[in-house]
């Protein structure tokens, strides 16, 4: 199970990239947190989450409709977190890459990305 604690703080002060709420906020970034995946295959499990390196940075707004039952669709819901985790891999390689973040940062986002090619 991938756990990361600094991988999840990434997501404070960054743009929504959930994006399913009719009133998400976008890139204003006070609410953002890293939502995880609501699928078994990512490690959800009853009372667990799903593995750290399954999460997306979404506004407050966005992740209490994806959490809701009957507002989208599984479909919708795969859709949707689909787009968003593709997204986040390419905020996650920006990071990885830049080497003037502070050290924790790029490693957090290097080990997410290693885990996941290595996983897939």
């Amino acid at each position: 199970m991938y756990r990361d604690p600094n991988l999840l703080k990434l997501a404070k002060g960054e743009k929504c990239l959930l994006q399913i709420a009719d009133d998400c906020l976008g890139d204003e970034g006070s609410t953002t947190v890293a939502a995880h995946s609501n699928f078994g295959e990512h490690g959800k499990g009853k009372g667990l989450k799903a593995e750290d390196c399954f999460s997306v940075w979404a506004c407050h707004k966005c992740p209490s409709i994806f959490d809701q039952g009957g507002v989208l669709s599984k479909k919708e819901k795969e859709d949707a977190f689909g787009d968003a985790m593709l997204r986040q891999v390419q905020e996650w390689e920006k990071i990885a890459t830049t080497p003037t973040l502070k050290p924790w940062k790029v490693e957090a986002a290097r080990n997410a990305l290693e885990y996941l090619i290595n996983k897939y």
